[in-house]
């Protein structure tokens, strides 16, 4: 592992993970308000990430791009859109379920 002459290891990134590390970056500055860094970005995407089945994925920008008239450009919006709409739908079962206990 090289430490570039900082006491820091160097990673070896192509340019393409560059570019999307650097969006990631500009993404979380536009939300926190705050100047970051690049290890504030790996940091971030190591600690909020999620691994999804790469099959799950593909059906996910097959509808997406058989969908367009919807409005989701990425994956990223339409799985962001899915877990607070899941979330809300479980909220509410959950309220409807205790409102039932408590007619009884």
């Amino acid at each position: 592992m090289s430490y570039g002459g900082f006491g820091v290891p160097t990673l070896r990134i192509s340019d393409e993970v560059h570019r999307k590390l650097t969006a990631a970056l500009g993404a979380l500055m536009a939300e926190t308000g705050k100047m970051l860094t690049y290890d504030d970005a790996l940091d971030a995407l190591l600690s909020n990430s999620v691994v999804l089945p790469e099959r799950l994925l593909i059906e996910i920008e097959e509808f997406i791009n058989e969908n367009r008239d919807l409005g989701y450009v990425t994956k990223e919006d339409f799985l962001r859109d899915a877990a607070w709409l899941r979330l809300q739908d479980l909220r509410d079962k959950t309220q409807a379920h205790q409102d039932d206990g408590e007619k009884t």
